[in-house]
C-alpha cells in the first residue's frame, strides 16, 4: 500500500514529514494530507519519495503516466555514465494545454498540466547535482515574453526558498478542481505572498494574478533558463 510504504520509510532515523515535504517542494501540510489519505501521491513524486526514504518504489505503485515502452525508449538514450554535465537524468515534466482550459483566459495563459508525464531527460547542470526533486519544463507560450520565449528550457529547484525579488520566477502548481485530475501549473514572476494569497506577475499581457493559498499545491523556484 502507498501509505504503508511512506509510513515505514518515515520511521527510519533522520526521516521526517518535514524533510519529505522539503524534498518534494511542498508545504508540510501536503504530507499530513497524504498520510491522512486526503491527498494522492502523484506519479512524478514517486522517484523523489523513493530517493528521500531510501526505499525502492513498490511494484504496485509504478507510475501509469509513463508507459513501459516510453520508459525503455528514454532509458535507451541515456549514456551509461551519469556524471557531470553529460548526465542526461534531469526529467522534463509537464504537458501543454491549448486555449484557456476554461476559466478566465488571462489567468490561464501558459497553463500546462503536471500529470507525471516525463517528456524527456536532459543534461543536469552542476547547480542541480544531487537534487533528486529537480526537474525542467519547456516554455511553449508567450505569456512571459520578453523574459522567457517559446522553446526555452527552465531548470527548477523545488528545495530553494522563494524570496521576493525582480529576478524571482516560479512554477506554481494549482490544486485540481476534482479528485484524480492532475495539478495545473504556470510559469510566472513571484510578486509577494500574504497569509492567505499568492500574487504573481505575467508579462504578456501585463497582469497581476492572485491565487488563494488554499488553491496552491506547490511553489518551485526557477534557477536557470536557456536554449537546449
Amino acid at each position: 500500500m502507498e501509505l504503508d510504504w511512506i509510513r515505514d520509510g518515515l520511521v527510519k532515523p533522520g526521516k521526517t514529514q518535514r524533510g519529505l515535504a522539503t524534498a518534494l517542494g511542498v508545504d508540510p501540510s501536503a504530507i499530513s494530507r497524504l498520510l491522512a489519505g486526503t491527498r494522492q501521491l502523484r506519479a512524478a513524486e514517486l522517484p523523489v519519495v523513493a530517493a528521500y526514504l531510501d526505499s525502492p518504489i513498490p511494484q504496485n505503485l509504478t507510475p501509469d503516466a509513463v508507459r513501459p515502452a516510453d520508459t525503455r525508449a528514454i532509458a535507451a538514450n541515456r549514456p551509461a555514465n551519469h556524471t557531470g554535465m553529460s548526465a542526461r537524468d534531469l526529467p522534463v515534466l509537464g504537458t501543454a494545454v491549448g486555449g484557456s482550459a476554461g476559466g478566465t483566459p488571462e489567468v490561464y495563459d501558459g497553463l500546462f498540466l503536471m500529470n507525471g508525464e516525463i517528456l524527456d531527460y536532459i543534461e543536469r547542470p552542476p547547480s542541480l547535482r544531487g537534487v533528486t526533486s529537480a526537474y525542467a519544463v519547456y516554455v511553449s507560450d508567450t505569456s512571459m515574453v520578453p523574459r522567457y520565449f517559446p522553446g526555452e528550457t527552465l531548470h527548477v529547484h523545488p528545495g530553494r526558498a522563494v524570496v521576493r525579488g525582480e529576478d524571482t520566477f516560479v512554477i506554481v502548481q494549482l490544486r485540481p478542481d476534482a479528485e484524480g485530475e492532475p495539478p495545473r501549473a504556470l510559469v510566472k514572476q513571484f510578486s509577494r505572498q500574504t497569509s492567505d494569497t499568492l500574487f504573481l506577475k505575467q508579462f504578456n499581457p501585463a497582469l497581476e494574478l492572485e491565487f488563494p493559498l488554499e488553491q496552491v499545491e506547490s511553489l518551485h523556484l526557477v534557477i536557470w533558463a536557456g536554449r537546449g
